[in-house]
C-alpha cells in the first residue's frame, strides 16, 4: 500500500489487488483506490462524497446505515450486471454531496456519477 496524494486533506492510498475494482472511503483513514484508477478525478470526488456523508450524518448513521447498504450494493453489482451500484441511494447521495461541495463543477461526469 502506497500513499498517492490527497483530496481536500484526505489521504489517498493506491493499492494493487484483484478484489478492489474501484475504490472505497474509510473515514478517519482515507480513500483506498485500485492503482489503475488512482488518477480518476471523478471516482475520487465520489469517494470524497462518502467522507462528506460521514461528516454530515455522523459515525453511527454512516457505519450502520450507509456503509452496509453501499457494500451490499457493490457486491451485488459484481454478481448481477443489471444492478447499477451508482443508482443506490447511498451512492447518489455521496455524488450529490460531492457535486455541491466542489461547487457544481462543469466537468462532472453525470453518466457514471449521477446526482
Amino acid at each position: 500500500m502506497k500513499k498517492r496524494k490527497r483530496i481536500e486533506g484526505i489521504k489517498i492510498f493506491g493499492i494493487q489487488t484483484r478484489y478492489l475494482k474501484g475504490a472505497f472511503a474509510f473515514p478517519g483513514m482515507g480513500i483506498f483506490v485500485n492503482k489503475n484508477y488512482a488518477t480518476n478525478k471523478n471516482l475520487l470526488r465520489h469517494e470524497f462524497g462518502h467522507i462528506l456523508q460521514f461528516r454530515k450524518y455522523g459515525f453511527f448513521y454512516f457505519w450502520f446505515k450507509i456503509a452496509p447498504v453501499s457494500i451490499k450494493s457493490a457486491l451485488h453489482s459484481r454478481k448481477r450486471p443489471n444492478h447499477i451500484h451508482m443508482n443506490t441511494w447511498t451512492e447518489r447521495n455521496a455524488n450529490e454531496l460531492a457535486y455541491n461541495y466542489f461547487d457544481k463543477p462543469a466537468d462532472w461526469d453525470f453518466y457514471n456519477y449521477p446526482v
